[in-house]
């Protein structure tokens, strides 16, 4: 799980960035790609486990990894500790062996995919270790830290699923007495008192901004929605609530920065933008 949305986040700060730039994404893609690609991926495909003429090598993405010798090994048997370990599953082997010195004993968890023939070809080499098929009990100590590690993994990904879902809507606009108000993702309320001009622009953002704006706090999705603040040479620094491939834009002039904003549903948009210069008429 955390692979997965680690290395997600990261193709999702590429894409952002690559499709409407913005520092937030940039400082992502800063953060997360070099673990990505030197830590993670390497782990995930580089990870495995020979059992060769002299001992039982493991391997972990790029390091040296390390060599039991089959006479050290004392047991193996099935676990589901969540130890940080050289294994990419939860269905996990303990290895138990001795230091060379055979004065201290140590383990190290493990997870190859068929168990059955890892055991057999094991006591081929070793007769003497002893094979538990049969699964450890998790203490509760550790049953405490999975449990912690999976709730955070799900408050996690339900976030960042709130997130799209919050990010990818249209814009939750109400005309009232005394201003405009934009509700949910970067919600502002516009009153009237601030607003120079109202108009509908016939095209798409990417039409008239000169192929976009780069995000400096803000929402970018996958390049379609935009929300928050941008800025572009042609516009300058603004505020939008939009779909930046749609049409048509309502753009309203205020005395800081100017705001767009329009729907999937282009009639819905028209209509807006007669609320609003009706209420502004009023």
């Amino acid at each position: 799980m955390l692979f997965i949305g680690w290395t997600g986040a990261n193709l999702w700060a590429l894409i952002s960035y690559l499709t409407s730039g913005g520092l937030s994404a940039l400082i992502i893609l800063i953060s997360f790609t070099p673990f990505t690609v030197f830590f993670f991926i390497p782990m995930w495909f580089g990870t495995y486990y020979t059992l060769g003429d002299d001992g039982l090598a493991i391997r972990a993405g790029y390091g040296k990894g390390m060599k039991i010798a089959y006479e050290s090994i004392i047991s193996v048997s099935k676990t589901r500790n969540p130890i940080s370990s050289p294994a990419l599953s939860m269905d996990r082997l303990e290895v138990r062996y001795r230091y060379t010195s055979g004065s201290f004993t140590d383990s190290v968890i493990i997870s190859p995919k068929d168990k059955d023939e890892f055991f057999r070809q094991l006591k081929e080499k070793n007769e003497a270790i002893v094979i538990s098929a049969e699964k450890m009990p998790m203490s509760k100590g550790n049953k405490a830290v999975l449990w912690v590690a999976l709730g955070i993994s799900v408050v996690v990904l339900i976030g960042t699923g709130l997130m799209f879902i919050s990010g990818e809507a249209d814009p939750v606009v109400t005309v009232l007495d005394d201003g405009v108000q934009i509700s949910g993702m970067y919600g502002i309320k516009i009153f009237y008192t601030d607003i120079a001009e109202v108009s509908l622009i016939d095209k798409s953002y990417r039409e008239f901004s000169g192929g976009g704006g780069t995000r400096t706090n803000g929402y970018g999705g996958f390049g379609q929605t935009l929300k928050g603040h941008f800025s572009s040479p042609n516009l300058g620094i603004h505020m939008l609530f939009i779909r930046a491939n749609t049409a048509p834009t309502i753009k309203i002039e205020r005395r800081y920065s100017d705001i767009y904003i329009n729907f999937r549903d282009s009639e819905k948009t028209e209509q807006l933008y007669l609320d609003i210069t009706a209420a502004l008429a009023g």
